[in-house]
C-alpha cells in the first residue's frame, strides 16, 4: 500500500500553514493599502520622460490630458500621487488573489481528498488502495517497520519502559515512558544510514503525528566525560552532514553527573517537536 511515506498526500502538512500564512499576509496588506489610499492626495500623476529629466504634472481633471506642472519643490506630491496609483494596483491585485487563496484554503481544510475514501462504504474501502492514511492507519504501518534491534550485553541493567520497550539507561527510561504517556510512537534504536555510509542507531525515531515528521532523538549522559563529549560533538557533526540539525528535525539532550536530566526537559521538547 501506498503511503503518505511515499507520496505526500497529507493534507496536515506545512502546505497548508504557508497558504493560511499567505491569507492573512494579504489580509494585512489590502487593510494597510486601503488606509494608505483614503489618505492621498487627490488627482492623477502624468510623467513625462526628457531626454536628461522628467517632468510631473497633476491631473485633477479626468479630461485634462496635461494637468499643471508640478515644480522641484514639490516633488514630494508627484511622489504620493505615484505611489497612490501603486497602491491601487497593489490593492487591486492583493484582493483577486485573497478571493482565490481563500478558496484553497477551504478546500484543503475540508480535506477534501481525504473524505473520498472515507466516504466509501466498507465494502469499498477493502478493495481501494488510498492515497492518504488516516491517523490510526498510518502510526501502525509506521510501527510495524521490522529492523534488527541491538543487543544487550548480560550484565546490563534491566530497564524496561511501561510498554515493554528495554532502553539502555535511567534517562533512556524517562524519555520511553514520557513518550509513550504522550502517545508518541517511536523505534527505539533503529539503524540510519548517514550520508557518509556510517550506520548509527539514534537512541529514539521518534514520529510527530499531527505533522508525519520523523525526529531523531539523541541523548548524550556523561557530557562531563571529555572523551565521550569528543567523540559525540564528532556524531552530532555526522548527523549535521546528513540533514538532522539539532532545534529541527533533530532533538539532543544532555546530562552530566552533577545536571541529570529531568522530566520537566523531556515534556518540553516533546511539546516543542512532537505535538
Amino acid at each position: 500500500m501506498n503511503t503518505t511515506k511515499d507520496r505526500d498526500y497529507n493534507w496536515k502538512d506545512e502546505t497548508l500553514d504557508v497558504i493560511l500564512m499567505r491569507k492573512k499576509m494579504l489580509e494585512e496588506l489590502i487593510e494597510d493599502k486601503t488606509v494608505s489610499l483614503k489618505r492621498a492626495p487627490e488627482g492623477a500623476l502624468r510623467a513625462v520622460n526628457k531626454k536628461t529629466y522628467c517632468q510631473y504634472y497633476l491631473r485633477t481633471d479626468p479630461g485634462d490630458t496635461t494637468g499643471v506642472y508640478i515644480t522641484k519643490a514639490k516633488r514630494g506630491l508627484a511622489a504620493r500621487l505615484a505611489q497612490k496609483e501603486y497602491d491601487r494596483e497593489i490593492l487591486m491585485q492583493a484582493r483577486k488573489e485573497l478571493v482565490l487563496i481563500t478558496k484553497l484554503a477551504d478546500h484543503l481544510g475540508a480535506e477534501s481528498l481525504i473524505r473520498i475514501y472515507e466516504n466509501l462504504n466498507p465494502a469499498r474501502k477493502t478493495l481501494v488502495n488510498p492515497i492518504y492514511l488516516d491517523d490510526e492507519q498510518f502510526i501502525r504501518e509506521w510501527r510495524t517497520e521490522e529492523y534488527e534491534p541491538l543487543p544487550f550485553v548480560d550484565q546490563a541493567y534491566d530497564f524496561y519502559s511501561n510498554n515493554g520497550v528495554r532502553v539502555r539507561s535511567k534517562s533512556e527510561l524517562i524519555i520511553a515512558n514520557m513518550l509513550e504517556q504522550n502517545g508518541i510512537p517511536y523505534r527505539y534504536e533503529y539503524p540510519i544510514v548517514l550520508k557518509d555510509g556510517k550506520n548509527v542507531r539514534p537512541d529514539f525515531l521518534c514520529l510527530n503525528i499531527r505533522t508525519r515528521r520523523e525526529y531523531v532523538w539523541e541523548h548524550f549522559g556523561m557530557m562531563d566525560n571529555i572523551a565521550y563529549a569528543n567523540s559525540n560533538v564528532t556524531k552530532i557533526a555526522a548527523y549535521e552532514r546528513s540533514g538532522y540539525y539539532a532545534g529541527g528535525n533533530m532533538i539532543i539532550t544532555f546530562e552530566t553527573s552533577q545536571c541529570v536530566l529531568n522530566s520537566n526537559t523531556v515534556m518540553n521538547m516533546i511539546r516543542r517537536h512532537l505535538k
